[in-house]
């Protein structure tokens, strides 16, 4: 039986675990986490640190799976990048993999390039911020280089708080270097990716919607997207672009994008399959490609070429928004559950529980999926859905 490392056994690996089950393979994951839910998953298990690249080529070199893969997550980029360049696995390249998982050294990448991404600087000191912060006019995004899932992001309007910024972005950054960049104004989208031998197949575009500042959480996305077709080229364009630049030969990618007044701009690229419910759910139901098929059996050395054409029907995500505070009730209609066109609903609180401010995708209340021949059947049975479901919170 052909066998393959995943790392990371958290619930946003469980797909990919599952996926790679149902090919008939002996999935081996590899989570830091002895308590990892994808565990109960797996045929083996090791406690090990994903960043761990040492133990874990020595463990490839042991057992000698066909692949070395993670689905929606950069934590373990670095690390699949050392093991596959020293072993010979397909994977990115270590220079690559710094490039997709250092917000800064991307932003370098792209910008000699010549790809459009807002006008940003590096700040390793508070001195640098402070300079940073004369250096760009308006309001500005202050980030860590080094995190995901909107950890650490501020929109600075008001300068007189820019140590409440400078102190929210080095708290969720490893390695201490922040970014600051110009706030772009436009819609979000990202932008699913499959690269194969160098050519890259665009197999859909994600419309998101966000909270706005000061933290810029996603609320929601929906496939396929919902913008101009004339504006839907140029936002593959520049995603073409940015994946070249990065460096990337084979594997998925999950590009975000501002469409601002002057045109699409890059935010930031990741060389992994799309997180939040993206590439498991919405590109599944959304489109006729099962993209974590495929990235496990690119990897596998398996898939040379993508020909299909895509099919294109409709998928949508919501997820609940709610005030701080104690969880009195959460009452949901049988109906609801019933319905064939829904594909998921989840809760991560409880009755009793206590909801504090969303300041993170993290701690959202819980979300719905549901699937529809076109995005916009999509979109109005989850707000249907989310109108009918009563979620009760006494204020503490």
């Amino acid at each position: 039986m052909k066998k393959v490392f995943i790392l990371g056994g958290s619930a946003l690996q469980v797909p990919l675990i599952k996926t790679a089950k149902n090919l008939g393979l002996y999935v081996i994951v590899i989570d830091l986490n002895p308590e990892a839910v994808g565990f109960k998953y797996a045929d083996e298990k090791y406690v090990i640190s994903t960043r761990d690249g040492e133990s874990i080529a020595e463990l490839a070199e042991e057992i000698g799976p066909e692949a070395i893969i993670t689905a929606a997550t950069d934590m373990p980029m670095r690390t699949i990048a050392e093991v596959g360049e020293k072993l010979g696995y397909n994977t990115l390249s270590y220079e690559t993999s710094l490039k997709a998982t250092d917000k800064f050294l991307m932003r370098e990448a792209l910008k000699v390039n010549k790809v459009a991404i807002p006008k940003y600087f590096l700040a390793e000191s508070k001195k640098d911020f402070n300079e940073a912060i004369k250096a760009i006019d308006g309001p500005k995004i202050i980030k860590p280089v080094d995190s995901s899932g909107s950890r650490g992001i501020y929109l600075l309007n008001d300068e007189s708080k820019r140590d409440e910024a400078f102190s929210h972005a080095l708290r969720h950054s490893n390695n201490k270097k922040i970014l600051i960049e110009e706030y772009m104004r436009g819609n979000e989208v990202s932008v699913e990716t499959l690269t194969i031998n160098g050519k890259t197949s665009v197999i859909a575009i994600t419309d998101k919607l966000t909270t706005g500042a000061p933290h810029f959480i996603e609320t929601g996305h929906h496939i396929p997207s919902l913008v101009s077709e004339e504006m839907q080229n140029e936002i593959k364009k520049i995603t073409i672009q940015a994946i070249e630049a990065i460096g990337i030969k084979n594997g998925p990618s999950h590009t975000e994008i501002i469409v601002t007044p002057n045109g699409p701009k890059i935010v930031e690229l990741g060389a992994r399959l799309g997180g939040d419910f993206i590439t498991s759910h919405l590109v599944k139901y959304g489109t006729s490609i099962d993209l974590i098929q495929l990235h496990i059996l690119l990897s596998m050395g398996e898939l040379t070429s993508l020909d299909e054409e895509v099919d294109y029907y409709g998928s949508a995500i919501r997820y609940f928004q709610v005030s701080p505070g104690i969880v009195k009730d959460i009452t949901v209609p049988e109906y609801i559950v019933e319905d064939e066109n829904l594909v998921e609903l989840e809760f991560n609180y409880s009755i009793g529980d206590k909801v504090d401010e969303v300041k993170s995708s993290a701690n959202r209340f819980g979300y719905i999926i549901c699937k529809g021949e076109t995005t916009e059947s999509a979109i109005n049975l989850c707000e249907k859905f989310m109108s009918e479901i009563n979620i009760s919170i006494e204020e503490v």
